[in-house]
């Protein structure tokens, strides 16, 4: 059965926009509420003015209709009561004498389309009429009863909608600007305290700092980052250090502080390759210190160790910084001279080195004492083709300098050596 892939999560909302939602329902549901609220109690103010105002139209209308009904004049009893009920918005109105006869009777015409909503809230909010005894002679000798009309109900309704509509339209433009605002102030602190650790985690900047802050909770988490940041530039700068600290000692002799045979191969092979490329000259010398052994057994190791740092210091102090200088083992150093004019050039050097080993070497004890050192010269292209031939050359050119007799140099190829008299 084959694994269908799941689909790609979708993008997950923005803070902003959450906040932006939720400070807008906050908003709404404020604002529906309130304005519910004040409709309610326009309702039930303008229902009890309506129910008084109902009231004083039916004692009106008893009063007016009062002659008519002792009579029994239908016509007249209508007449008034349709001049009576026209000007109090009334649904309907009856007059009764008091034997529950009907002697007159008014009904709102329908005139608009909105009637029957008129009629509905009416019903639901004024259902019961307003109901006055007619009297004579302080005798009951009929009744009025007065059915209100919902228009009023319907125009406050329809008003309070459309302030209402308003109203909340403006009130959500203004809450929107303010939650922009508001969430522009929360946010913004996270997208600069997002865009540093994004940057700390692509570029290794660990040296940058949050802002502080006007929100407390955004200062305190701006604080603890800046604290993981010190922490990170710290622990990279000690895994630097540490680094650095190997590296050294992986390419360097720990004695002299010299490149150590593993720097001096790779750095020999580059440069081959560089001077093959550029068809230039190299120089290797092969130094090996003279009487060393002697040296090591009479006055011990410790003298021995300030021989082999004081003839590393003579040879790196005698050649250019550009050259390479390594102690491959024991009291065997090597020299590597790079874009190398004449081979009378690498010559000069040698007597150079030979020169500098004149000055006697003092040890911790106060003692001196002097030592010489035999060199062996290979060129390239001269005397090899490859890095192995001209480690090999020098090598040879090195025994060839110490049969010919102590401080001397050679060069490979040829025979007998040059000695430190013969170049002072």
């Amino acid at each position: 059965m084959k694994r269908t892939d799941s689909p790609a999560r979708s993008q997950p909302p923005a803070l902003s926009f959450l906040l932006h939602q939720a400070n807008m329902r906050i908003a709404t549901i404020a604002l529906l509420v309130l304005g519910a609220s004040i409709v309610l109690l326009g309702l039930v103010a303008l229902r009890a003015y309506m129910v008084d105002n109902l009231a004083l139209a039916a004692h009106n209308i008893a009063y007016t209709v009062e002659a008519a009904v002792v009579f029994n004049d239908s016509e007249a009893a209508n007449e008034a009561l349709s001049q009576m009920a026209g000007d109090h918005q009334l649904a309907s109105a009856l007059v009764i004498d008091r034997d529950g006869n009907e002697i007159a009777r008014w009904q709102e015409r329908p005139s608009h389309t909105g009637i029957a909503i008129e009629r509905l809230l009416a019903s639901l909010l004024l259902s019961r009429p307003a109901v006055e005894d007619i009297r004579h002679d302080d005798q009951r000798i009929g009744q009025v009863k007065l059915y209100a009309s919902g228009q009023n109900l319907l125009i406050f309704l329809l008003s309070s909608l459309a302030c209402g509509l308003i109203s909340l339209l403006l009130c959500r433009f203004i809450a929107s600007r303010l939650s922009h605002q508001a969430s522009r102030a929360i946010v913004a602190p996270l997208q600069h305290l997002a865009e540093i650790a994004s940057r700390a985690r692509r570029e290794r900047q660990f040296g940058q700092r949050v802002a502080p802050q006007q929100i407390a909770e955004l200062q305190s988490l701006g604080d603890d980052f800046n604290a993981l940041l010190a922490e990170l530039e710290s622990w990279r700068q000690q895994m630097q250090s540490d680094n650095e600290q190997l590296d050294f000692k992986a390419n360097h002799d720990p004695l002299t502080g010299l490149a150590n045979r593993a720097q001096f191969e790779n750095r020999l092979a580059s440069a081959f390759l560089h001077a093959k490329e550029k068809d230039e000259r190299l120089a290797l010398f092969f130094i090996d210190a003279d009487r060393f052994k002697s040296i090591n057994d009479k006055l011990g190791h410790e003298a021995g160790d300030a021989v082999l740092c004081a003839i590393a210091a003579r040879l790196r102090a005698t050649v250019r910084e550009s050259d390479l200088v390594a102690r491959l083992g024991g009291d065997e150093f090597a020299v590597l001279l790079s874009h190398l004019g004449e081979p009378a050039q690498a010559a000069r050097v040698a007597g150079n080195i030979l020169d500098s080993m004149a000055e006697p070497i003092e040890l911790s004890s106060g003692a001196e004492l002097r030592t010489s050192l035999s060199i062996g010269i290979a060129l390239y292209p001269d005397h090899a083709g490859d890095a192995a031939g001209l480690l090999k050359s020098a090598d040879e050119a090195m025994y060839q300098s110490k049969r010919a007799g102590r401080g001397a140099y050679a060069l490979a190829g040829r025979q007998g050596a040059a000695s430190l008299k013969e170049n002072a």
